[in-house]
C-alpha cells in the first residue's frame, strides 16, 4: 500500500516561463498544489528570469515549440523525474500523441481561450483592412466566401481538437458555456472527459476607493482579438462631454503604432499610451471603469483583477466568458451587445456620469471577485488531479 506522505509530481509546458496571463494562473495553480504534497514543475522553450520562487523550471533544447528535440526532452523529463500528470495550457503541440505514447503519466489539456478560437482569429487576421486595393478584393472575392461559405477554418480547428481530446485524460475549460460548445461542437459521449475549472483571481489585500477619472485598457495590442481602434472611436464620441476623465491605455504590441497613428488623426485628447508593464496593480488602483472591446476572449483576466480592485468593467458580451464573469449585467459590470459601438459609448458615458452607479456597482465588484478566489478554485484542481491519480491506481 503506497505511503500517503508520497510526493506527486506536476509538469506544466508553456512556451515561456514566466509571461502573461496563462503563466500567471499557473504559478497560482502550482503554488496551491504545493500545499497538498505535489512537487510542481514547468518546462518551457523560454525561461525568462524572474522566475517565482517555489517552482521549479527547466528550459527545453530548442526555442522551436514543436521540435523533434523538444519533445524527446519532454518524454525524457516526464521519465526521469517520474511526472504523474503532464498538464498543457492551450498549446497544440503536434508531437502529444508521440509524448503519450512513449509515457505513462496523466495527461490534462486546458484550453485558456474559448472553443475554436483559432478559426476566428485567423478569420480576423484575414479581414483585416489591407494596405492595398488589391489585397482588399483579393480578400472579398477570394479568402472571405471561403472561410464563411465553407468554414474551412472551423473545420481545420474541429479535427486538431477533437486529435487532442482523444490523447488526454482531462480537457479542462473555463466555464459551462464552453463545456456545451465542446460537447455539441465534437459530438461527445454522455460521459465525457470535459472539466471546468475557472481562472483563479488573487485577493487584493488594501484596495483603494479613492479612484480617479480614468477609464483603463489592460492587455496587448493585438488587432485579431483586442480591437482597441473600437475603444478610440468609442471615446472620440464621447471625450469632448467628459473634460476631466482620460483613458489610459496599458500594454505594448505590433498594434500599439498604429493606434497611436490613429489617436492622432482623429485629434483626440486625454488618451495615454502607457506601454507595457509587468506591474499593472498601479493602474487598477487609480482607475474607476475598465474598457474591453475584444472581438473574441476566453476568460480574460483583466476583467477579473478590475473586479478584485473595484475597478467596474464595460465589455461587449462576446463570448460565454465574458458573460459570466460580467453578469448579471449592471451589478458586476456592464454587458454591451457586440459589436455596437454607439451603445457602448452610450453606456459608458452613463457610467462616467453617474458616480453613484460606480459606486454601488464598485461594492458589487469587489464581492463577485471572491468567487474566483484559490480557496475555490484550487479545490477544483486538487480534486481532478486526485480523481485522475486514484484512476490511475485502480488500473
Amino acid at each position: 500500500m503506497e505511503a500517503v506522505n508520497v510526493k506527486r509530481r506536476i509538469l506544466f509546458f508553456h512556451y515561456e516561463f514566466p509571461g502573461g496571463g496563462g503563466e500567471r494562473v499557473t504559478r497560482d495553480i502550482a503554488h496551491y498544489l504545493q500545499l497538498f504534497k505535489f512537487e510542481t514543475y514547468v518546462v518551457t522553450c523560454h525561461k525568462r528570469t524572474n522566475v517565482p520562487s517555489g517552482i521549479n523550471v527547466l528550459e527545453l533544447p530548442s526555442q522551436h515549440l514543436n521540435s523533434d528535440k523538444n519533445a524527446d526532452a519532454i518524454i525524457q523529463l516526464i521519465s526521469s523525474l517520474s511526472i504523474d500528470i503532464f498538464i498543457i495550457p492551450g498549446f497544440l503541440l503536434t508531437h502529444l500523441g508521440h509524448i503519450r505514447d512513449r509515457t505513462s503519466c496523466k495527461f490534462v489539456y486546458v484550453l485558456h481561450n474559448l472553443p475554436f478560437w483559432e478559426a476566428i482569429a485567423k478569420l480576423e487576421r484575414r479581414k483585416r483592412p489591407q494596405k492595398s486595393l488589391l489585397k482588399t478584393l483579393e480578400w472579398y472575392f477570394l479568402g472571405y466566401p471561403k472561410a464563411v461559405w465553407f468554414k474551412r477554418y472551423k473545420k481545420d480547428c474541429i479535427r486538431n481538437y477533437e486529435k487532442v481530446y482523444n490523447i488526454v485524460d482531462a480537457y479542462v475549460v473555463l466555464c459551462e458555456g464552453y463545456k456545451e460548445e465542446l460537447i455539441q461542437t465534437l459530438k461527445l459521449p454522455e460521459k465525457h472527459k470535459v472539466h471546468v475549472i475557472s481562472n483563479s483571481e488573487g485577493r487584493v489585500d488594501s484596495v483603494n476607493l479613492n479612484k480617479k477619472k480614468q477609464v483603463l485598457f489592460v492587455g496587448n495590442l493585438i488587432y485579431e482579438n483586442k480591437r482597441v481602434d473600437r475603444l478610440l472611436d468609442i471615446w472620440e464620441m464621447i471625450y469632448k462631454k467628459l473634460p476631466d476623465w482620460e483613458l489610459v491605455l496599458v500594454g505594448g504590441g505590433k498594434e500599439k503604432e498604429p493606434l497611436q497613428k490613429r489617436a492622432s488623426r482623429k485629434h483626440l485628447k486625454r488618451v495615454i499610451f502607457a506601454g507595457g508593464t509587468q506591474d499593472v496593480r498601479p493602474y487598477y488602483q487609480n482607475a474607476s471603469v475598465l474598457c474591453l472591446t475584444s472581438t473574441f476572449e476566453g476568460w480574460p483576466l483583466c476583467l477579473t483583477e478590475a473586479q478584485a480592485n473595484g475597478v467596474v468593467p464595460i465589455a461587449f458580451n462576446c463570448c460565454a466568458g465574458v458573460q459570466k464573469i460580467l453578469s448579471p449585467s449592471g451589478t458586476n459590470g456592464v454587458l454591451v451587445p457586440p459589436f455596437d459601438k454607439v451603445r457602448f459609448a452610450s453606456e459608458l458615458y452613463d457610467l462616467l456620469t453617474s458616480p453613484d452607479k460606480i459606486e454601488r456597482m464598485r461594492d458589487n465588484v469587489l464581492l463577485k471577485s471572491q468567487d474566483y478566489a484559490m480557496d475555490i478554485i484550487g479545490p477544483q484542481w486538487n480534486a481532478l488531479l486526485e480523481s485522475l491519480l486514484m484512476d490511475c491506481n485502480s488500473k
